[in-house]
């Protein structure tokens, strides 16, 4: 039930402008190194702004431009960003879309419902959550994305020395996130296991070593929810 939708006000599209400051503060410097990364895997810095109009999902983007560069085959870039957003499934069922009328505004809002944008959605009390408000939200912090992103791959293109060691920062980035999930969930079990899943799938299956520990991975959790949820009604 979303109950009756707030009445919008010709201020909240600003407003919702100013409820984005913060995600700036992070989109602005983190697109930057996406775009310095990807212009040292090989992207054309003009690709780094395409992607970040088109793909528009954060950490997906970094693994989206090695994919790109070494002509990964399309099964495996859909798998993998399946997996790796299949979060955003229940963004949507949070967030009212309903409320941006417009219906080409609303698949806009679907398409930049980020992270960041479920945030600062969610800080906002439901009542005051308006369609323009929502509409505002999701096009500033994607312009702060791709300003940051554009910046970064220009700047890269600029820079008079080799960058290949921007090569790490996708893994230092999943890394830090994995840490952190298992931090925040204390399933220390779960990160143990996709260590050893991730290991196995590099000795075993390397030129698909991604698909392999993402799909293992997926297999796992699954079980394991199954198998809590027969302990609970045990």
């Amino acid at each position: 039930m979303t109950g009756v939708a707030p009445t919008a006000s010709p201020g909240d599209f600003r407003q919702g402008l100013r409820d984005t400051i913060p995600v700036a503060l992070g989109y602005l410097p983190l697109g930057i190194s996406y775009g310095l990364f990807a212009v040292s895997v090989g992207l054309p810095w003009w690709w780094v702004t395409i992607t970040a109009l088109v793909i528009y999902a954060g950490s997906m983007e970094f693994l989206a431009a090695g994919m790109l560069v070494g002509g990964a085959p399309l099964t495996q870039a859909a798998t993998t960003t399946l997996f790796v957003n299949s979060r955003h499934i229940f963004y949507g069922l949070s967030v009212p879309l309903e409320r941006v009328r417009n219906t080409f505004a609303r698949l806009y809002c679907i398409h930049a419902l980020t992270d960041e944008v479920y945030a600062v959605c969610s800080g906002i009390e439901r009542e005051k959550l308006t369609g323009p408000r929502i509409l505002a939200i999701s096009i500033a912090s994607q312009s702060y994305w791709v300003t940051g992103s554009t910046l970064g791959a220009v700047f890269a293109t600029l820079l008079p020395f080799d960058l290949s060691f921007m090569g790490f920062a996708m893994t230092a980035l999943f890394a830090i996130l994995a840490i952190n999930a298992a931090k925040v969930s204390r399933e220390w079990g779960l990160f143990g296991a996709s260590a050893i899943i991730g290991i196995l799938a590099i000795m075993f299956a390397k030129d698909a070593m991604l698909l392999v520990a993402l799909t293992a991975y997926f297999v796992l959790v699954v079980a394991m929810v199954l198998v809590r949820r027969k302990r609970a009604a045990a």
